[in-house]
């Protein structure tokens, strides 16, 4: 079969086939019918042409397909077409660029022509002047005309640099734009080579070219706002799809395409973090920059925040901070689960994981707090008590912050010092805000004082015997002191915690001094020098004495014992401990105030001594209390035994002791300490056996126990009994054993008076009163020893050798005569005196007292 000849269609029907007429202007002529030139390469269309058909059509039946191979060229031509015009409007925008780039390159090099004229110039002036044909230069020299035009040249050259620089830098500008709609993190790149290209620049000239850096600067600033507002735009797109700043109770409830949406919007904005703040500096202990996607959505909140507590509106009120910061703490809570559970999740992909979404956001909200409280201080000055009630709701929220939020603020290792550092970081606002706590302090404290109930109970009963009943004004000031130790128990700083000793230890000492005033007055008056003259004794004296007297002593002693007891406590507080350390480590000196006071301080005058590291803080405090309390139980003995003292006389002006007769003592009544359990509990029961001059100082005495068992917890009151007991067996040793002659009837009425009496009137409150007259029991024994050899048991005799059977751990009946042998025999030894006077149980008594007792017999010889 014969092949099918195609002939080429002709240059002419090609090209209009293609629907290009209107562009030929643009393109380059051809220079043949059949050719086109086509980027500098010549095509030959009728060859092309001839070949495309010979190639597909070998027979008269391809010619059957001949329109659908037609409709796909056509197909194909459409899409040539289109991407023909897109490369077209691609080119128009590159020569457009490429026309400013020239445009600018041109002017440069006009300028720099025009320059290189002047230099030409010159340097013909400079050939003229060498070669001696300009007269005009003779006057300078040739190195000063070189000098010259080496500078021109520097000049130039510098011109040249400062061109390519700014061309370089709107390069730069118009790529990072173009790539901004597609990809942020491409658009970062020639951003980043701007920002490299201003280092060096700067780096290069070292500051001698400011309109230049100026100029770099700005554009790179510029530059980076572009980039923000758009990436800014896109995010907060996102955030109104989610319906932002409303609280969203679980991210992960929001359809697929918002989550995102919001999460690529949220990230692509942290690529900025970086060129905003720099890289990110893990080496301190300092705050990390807020992230620009949290700070983006914490601004409607921070907005509407100042809305509502900035301007005039009711909502915003100087007495109320609690006000906004309840505010604040609920903004934080609302939008804790969005930003805990979702926000946090894509915060953890990037590079910054080291942060809390949560406490990032809590940070901005402290922003705005930060900002209110600065502004309403000033205004807060003249009126200290708002300011103080400002500084207590502003610890309140921070410790909620810090205890209820763990908010610390990201990057900061360190403890948070909390929003009231500003207050307390200025000095004028912190010497204003100290001088109201105390102006408060002491005004409650004088509030406390003039009760008229001041010293009553405050209770009528714990329910436990052993606990001390604190008086009214003690309960409210430990009261008082505690609140203040909560309400700035928050204080970080540790000047601002010395601020709460202050306040405190300037209370106690107030009350320190008050109590001590009223012991002081009381001292005075029941024993001063006018009280012994005959009846010069007031009314008011007379009421201090007795149970009445004693009672205000002890209402006194439960202030103090109970002050005492608390300071114990918030001594082994974590608060006050950890205080105590921190002075301590500054090696700070303590002197304490209530010592320097105290005149019955011993430590007055030692010198300061630095803190012990196993002390507490408020051990100069209990020391004082402690020492005060040691004076009223002294005081509290005096009045039950002086007034028993002065009764007491006629008793102690006994001279009968020697002479007394048979018939006056039952002299087989048993006086063994063994034995004297058998007497009766109390005087009374059997007060024919005592002296009657003892009647009325044992009633007042057993007076003084009644109150005293009935009012003191049992620990006091047994510590106040031994002190008594002492002062009562001192005074009788030294006014009626060591005064008087005794027969062996005085002794054993002596005796009588001791045991039924004095111990009977203690027995009721104490088991064994005899254990607090020690002395005096071993006296009635030896007084009272019978001078008759007949009663002596036979068993039993001084013999050193006596068997040891003989010698048993029991009281013995011993005779006179055999103790003044043991006694005055100067050849035994201590120790056998000593078991000897045992035997009879005498065990208190040192040999030479026991000698001064026996002395007073009226039977010894010695």
């Amino acid at each position: 079969m014969a092949s099918l000849a195609i002939h080429p269609p002709t240059a002419a029907s090609s090209y209009n086939d293609h629907g290009q007429d209107h562009e030929t202007a643009t393109l380059p002529p051809p220079t043949h019918n059949s050719n086109v030139v086509v980027f500098e390469q010549t095509i030959d269309v009728d060859e092309d042409v001839t070949d495309f058909f010979n190639a597909r059509f070998n027979s008269r039946e391809d010619l059957a397909n001949i329109k659908s191979v037609l409709q796909k060229q056509a197909s194909i031509g459409n899409e040539l077409n289109h991407k023909l015009e897109e490369s077209k409007k691609k080119t128009a925008q590159a020569l457009k660029t490429a026309q400013n780039v020239s445009k600018a390159s041109l002017d440069g090099l006009q300028n720099l022509e025009s320059s290189a004229l002047d230099l030409e110039e010159q340097m013909e002036h400079s050939e003229a002047f060498a070669s001696g044909k300009n007269n005009k230069h003779d006057q300078r020299s040739l190195i000063e005309e070189l000098s010259d035009l080496q500078s021109r040249v520097q000049a130039l050259q510098d011109a040249k640099r400062y061109i390519l620089i700014i061309s370089r830098t709107q390069q730069l500008i118009s790529e990072t734009r173009g790539l901004l709609e597609s990809s942020t993190s491409k658009a970062l790149v020639p951003y980043g080579s701007l920002t490299e290209l201003l280092r060096s620049v700067k780096t290069t000239l070292g500051g001698n070219n400011t309109k230049l850096e100026a100029f770099l600067t700005a554009s790179v600033d510029s530059l980076l706002q572009e980039l923000k507002a758009s990436l800014a735009k896109k995010f907060q797109a996102s955030l109104d799809a989610i319906g932002w700043p409303k609280p969203i109770p679980d991210g992960f409830a929001l359809s697929g395409q918002q989550q995102d949406d919001f999460e690529g919007a949220f990230k692509e904005l942290m690529l900025l973090q970086e060129p905003t703040f720099g890289p990110l500096d893990r080496s301190n202990n300092k705050p990390y920059p807020p992230l620009l996607a949290i700070e983006q959505m914490a601004a409607p909140l921070i907005l509407r925040f100042r809305y509502h507590f900035d301007g005039k509106r009711p909502t915003n009120r100087l007495d109320k901070p609690e006000w906004y910061l309840t505010h604040i703490l609920e903004l934080i809570k609302d939008h804790s689960p969005f930003l805990q559970n979702f926000v946090q999740g894509i915060v953890q992909d990037t590079e910054y994981r080291e942060y809390d979404a949560k406490n990032d956001f809590t940070r901005l909200l402290l922003g705005a707090v930060e900002r209110k409280i600065r502004n309403s201080v000033p205004d807060m000055l003249s009126s200290p008590e708002i300011l103080s009630h400002a500084i207590h709701e502003t610890l309140r929220f921070d410790k909620t912050l810090r205890d209820s939020e763990l908010y610390i603020p990201p990057g900061q290792t360190s403890e948070w010092q909390g929003t009231v550092q500003m207050y307390l970081d200025n000095r004028a606002w912190l010497k204003t805000w100290l001088r109201a706590e105390k102006e408060f302090s002491v005004a409650r404290y004088t509030q406390i004082m003039d009760d008229e109930d001041a010293w009553q109970p405050a209770y009528e009963s714990l329910g436990e015997k052993d606990l001390i009943i604190p008086t009214k004004s003690a309960e409210k000031l430990m009261d008082h002191l505690g609140i203040v130790t909560e309400r700035y128990r928050p204080l970080t700083v540790l000047e601002h915690r010395t601020f709460l000793l202050d306040v405190q230890l300037d209370i106690l000492i107030a009350y320190h001094r008050h109590i001590r005033g009223l012991v002081d007055q009381y001292e005075s008056m029941t024993y001063s020098f006018v009280r012994v003259m005959p009846g010069a004794v007031s009314a008011e004296e007379l009421a201090s004495m007795g149970v009445e007297g004693l009672r205000n002593l002890c209402q006194w002693l439960f202030s103090v014992e109970y002050v005492s007891s608390i300071l114990k406590d918030w001594g082994e507080d974590i608060f006050f401990l950890e205080l105590y350390k921190e002075i301590s480590e500054r090696t700070q000196k303590v002197v304490n105030p209530m010592h320097s006071e105290n005149e019955d301080s011993e430590a007055e005058d030692e010198p300061d001594k630095k803190l012990d590291e196993n002390g507490t803080i408020f051990d100069e405090s209990i020391r004082g209390f402690t020492q005060l309390s040691k004076r009223i139980q002294d005081l509290i003995t005096r009045n039950a035994t002086e007034e028993v003292f002065s009764n007491m006389k006629p008793y102690i002006s006994l001279a009968s002791w020697p002479q007394i007769e048979f018939s006056m003592v039952d002299s087989r009544q048993p006086h063994s300490p063994t034995q004297q359990d058998q007497y009766s509990s109390s005087f009374q029961e059997s007060s024919d056996d005592v002296s009657p001059e003892l009647y009325q100082p044992l009633n007042i005495l057993t007076r003084s126990f009644e109150f005293l068992a009935t009012t003191l917890p049992t620990k006091h009151f047994t510590n106040l009994y031994r002190q008594i007991s002492l002062e009562m067996q001192n005074y009788l040793w030294q006014r009626v054993v060591m005064k008087n002659s005794f027969s062996e009837l005085g002794g054993l009425q002596f005796t009588r008076d001791i045991q039924i009496g004095l111990w009977g009137a203690g027995r009721r409150w104490i088991k064994k009163p005899e254990n607090y007259h020690r002395k005096l029991r071993d006296a009635c024994i030896l007084l009272s020893l019978q001078s008759a050899k007949a009663n002596s048991p036979p068993s039993l005799t001084f013999d050193q050798d006596a068997p040891s059977r003989q010698r048993q751990p029991v009281y013995a009946k011993r005779t006179l005569a055999q103790i003044m042998a043991v006694l005055f025999d100067e050849d035994l030894g201590q120790d056998v005196v000593r078991a000897k006077l045992e035997e009879i149980g005498v065990m208190h008594l040192g040999l030479t007292e026991a000698r001064d007792v026996i002395r007073r017999r009226v039977e010894c010889w010695r």
